[in-house]
């Protein structure tokens, strides 16, 4: 399978896009401590991905690290959604104290 620069580049687009929904959803739900749950396991998945044969190793290695590269700013804005989250959550169930009237 042969693709242009430009195709690859537009793929690699949309599936980071697809990353960043999932982990979205995730924070947006009841899983938020999962977050660096689901970080692990995309590295852990990415270096176990299986390249053709003809691929050169060295192509592996670069590309590999432009997708780590790429996923970074992604898990950075996950941690901190979550991050807030829970803080707002925090908020949300602290007791208040009483009014006075």
């Amino acid at each position: 399978m042969s693709s242009s620069a430009g195709e690859t580049e537009a793929a690699l687009v949309a599936l980071l896009h697809l990353i960043r929904l999932m982990g979205a959803e995730l924070v947006a739900g009841q899983h938020r401590d999962d977050v660096e749950v689901l970080v692990k396991a995309i590295e852990t998945k990415l270096r176990a991905a299986r390249f053709p044969a003809d691929t050169p190793n060295q192509d592996i290695v670069r590309g590999l690290d432009l997708a780590q590269a790429r996923l970074r700013p992604i898990f950075e804005e996950l941690r901190a959604r979550s991050e807030k989250a829970h803080l707002s959550d925090q908020l949300l169930l602290a007791p208040r104290p009483p009014r006075i009237h």
